[in-house]
């Protein structure tokens, strides 16, 4: 499966959104996208454990907690804080990939 999302930047960035596109890898106990978005690409892991949701971006050397797919505040909030290398571009194209999915599965 393949899918276009949309990626809505914070206040003053330019471009204000841009294009981003999903080619689902993995859909059974766990999820495997792979987001692409302005000249990055994402192999993003996701899914739930014991105590909530957790993603993990190996080739990019992250993995960390989430919150619900479609919480895209407190998403964006962790990986600024816990990768702060990471650009706001990049993060923004994560997590909007997140919420795009959310429209098809639920943790």
């Amino acid at each position: 499966m393949e899918l276009t999302y949309v990626c809505t930047g914070l206040a003053g960035m330019n471009p204000q959104s841009w294009e981003g596109h999903i080619r689902v890898l993995h859909m059974s106990g766990y999820y495997e996208i792979e987001a692409t978005a302005r000249q990055s690409t994402f192999h993003i892991i996701f899914g739930n454990h014991q105590y909530g949701n957790y993603i993990c971006i190996p080739n990019w050397g992250i993995g960390t907690e989430l919150s619900c797919l479609d919480d895209s505040f407190w998403n964006l909030e962790r990986l600024e804080s816990t990768y702060p290398w990471l650009s706001t571009v990049d993060t923004i194209s994560i997590v909007s990939a997140l919420a795009a999915m959310s429209n098809y599965i639920v943790l």
